[in-house]
């Protein structure tokens, strides 16, 4: 337990009608006032002045804690809406307040209180855009090392990605076509999804890594699909090569071939993708497939 300024009584919780601040965020607001953050709505029923002053970033990051604090489940939907939609504008906000407001977001996150997993990922995505010199080892630490949530992770694991596209590359790279994952790490699908957002970010191209991701049968599935979508949207022969090898791929997973169909649509001239399509349908053993890919030639081919 924090100790309380000696000029500050210790803050009590209120009690607040249902829908607007539930009881249980008290204790964040409690833990934050201990180290300053009086901000916050007040948890005291006293008239002493809080010590953060208006407008300031530790304010800041109070307003952005609250807003992002679980409503009572008994709230009308309305409610609810609102409060996100309020969330989402002061979270964009105060990722361009500046570095000030980002330190403020990364001590906050790192107080030893327990928050729920919406107010971490608010903080973290305001310090990393506000402050990235700062925040960047602590990225880095989530998306290596095992310890914080993994929900934390892989929210850090993207910011990474969009705040030091060059430093996620290489921390990235050993990773993205590991054949099989370690269980602590990250989902597959976030760590393809980062590296796409570096690569882009950096003016590299994502093709081999997603080449080998898609064409690889040891990779989650989500994974593969990501990586087929991704090779749709670029021209490039290795990935056209991988899209074909995919798509008379017998390995039972209709609904990769499927996305891999729509890929190859998007990426090649009609006549040339229409042509491919039939060849396939010619050999095609599934059922299922057959009708898709008939489908799909009367659709785009007439």
């Amino acid at each position: 337990m924090h100790a309380y300024p000696p000029s500050r009584p210790s803050p009590t919780c209120p009690r607040h009608p249902a829908g607007l601040r539930p009881l249980a965020n008290c204790a964040i607001s409690i833990a934050l006032a201990g180290l300053g953050f009086w901000g916050l709505p007040s948890c005291d029923h006293g008239s002493a002045a809080p010590l953060a002053a208006p407008g300031s970033p530790e304010q800041q990051v109070g307003e952005l804690i609250e807003a992002f604090s679980p409503l009572d489940r008994t709230v009308t939907s309305d409610i609810s809406d609102a409060k996100f939609i309020h969330g989402q504008k002061v979270q964009a906000e105060l990722s361009k307040a500046g570095p000030a407001v980002g330190h403020a977001a990364l001590m906050a996150l790192q107080l030893k209180t327990e928050k729920p997993v919406d107010v971490e990922r608010a903080l973290l995505t305001v310090a990393a855009h506000a402050d990235p010199l700062e925040t960047v080892p602590l990225l880095e630490s989530l998306l290596t090392q095992y310890g914080a949530s993994l929900s934390l992770r892989t929210e850090g694991t993207l910011l990474l990605a969009e705040v030091a596209p060059a430093r996620a590359l290489e921390l990235l790279e050993p990773l993205v076509t590991k054949q099989k994952q370690s269980s602590t790490m990250p989902d597959q699908e976030f760590l393809v999804k980062a590296w796409v957002i570096a690569c882009d970010k950096t003016g590299r191209s994502p093709v081999p890594e997603l080449c080998d991701v898609a064409t690889n049968l040891f990779q989650p599935g989500y994974a593969r699909v990501l990586a087929v979508r991704e090779l749709g949207k670029r021209p490039d022969p290795r990935g056209e090569a991988a899209l074909r090898t995919i798509l008379v791929e017998s390995t039972g997973d209709g609904y990769l071939r499927r996305i891999t169909v729509q890929s190859l649509h998007a990426l090649l001239p009609r006549e040339t993708a229409c042509e491919l399509l039939h060849e396939v349908a010619a050999k095609e053993a599934d059922l299922n497939f057959l009708r898709f890919l008939a489908d799909a030639i009367e659709k785009w081919c007439g």
